[in-house]
Formats: C-alpha cells, structure tokens, sequence
C-alpha cells in the first residue's frame, strides 16, 4: 500500500522516534571510530615512543653555528637551486 506524502501525516511520536533512531545510527557510528581510532593509538606506540627517544638524543645535540645563528634571532634558509634546462638533441 502506497501513501502519498500529501496524504502521509506525521505523529510528534513519529518524528521524535526517527529523530531518536537516527541519532543512535550516529552515535554507534561514532563509536566505531572511536574503537578504530583507539587501535590505531595502540599499534602506533612504538613509533612515539622511537620519536620521542630521538627527539630525546637531537635535543643533546649542539652545533654551534645553528646555535649562534638562533641566538641572534635570525636563521638564514637557503633556497633550492633552480632546476636545470637540458638540451634536447635531436635524433635522426
């Protein structure tokens, strides 16, 4: 059976009922990337851990041209070399 939507009237049951099951789609949604975000955490701790280790060694390290030019306040950054044109031969 086939209901017009002109005919079709809405209850405020109705309508707080789809708004409900609606918003529980969302929520369980949300709730697997929560789950899939967690896992990921999880497996990737090793490499945080790898991080903050080497950031741990890098941060005993000194090089005293970098760290006079941070001193001044001013740390040059070189640009990158234009590409070179080549010359296309032609072949016969």
């Amino acid at each position: 059976m086939l209901i017009r939507v002109s005919e079709r009237t809405y209850s405020v049951e109705e309508i707080t009922r789809q708004i409900i099951e609606h918003c529980r789609r969302d929520i369980e949604a949300a709730m697997l990337q929560i789950e899939a975000a967690r896992a990921i955490l999880v497996a990737s701790r090793w490499l945080l851990e790898r991080w903050r280790h080497a950031e741990e060694i890098s941060a005993r390290l000194h090089l005293r041209a970098y760290d006079e030019a941070r001193a001044s306040g001013f740390i040059p950054i070189e640009e990158d070399e234009p590409p070179r044109r080549r010359r296309l031969r032609a072949s016969h």
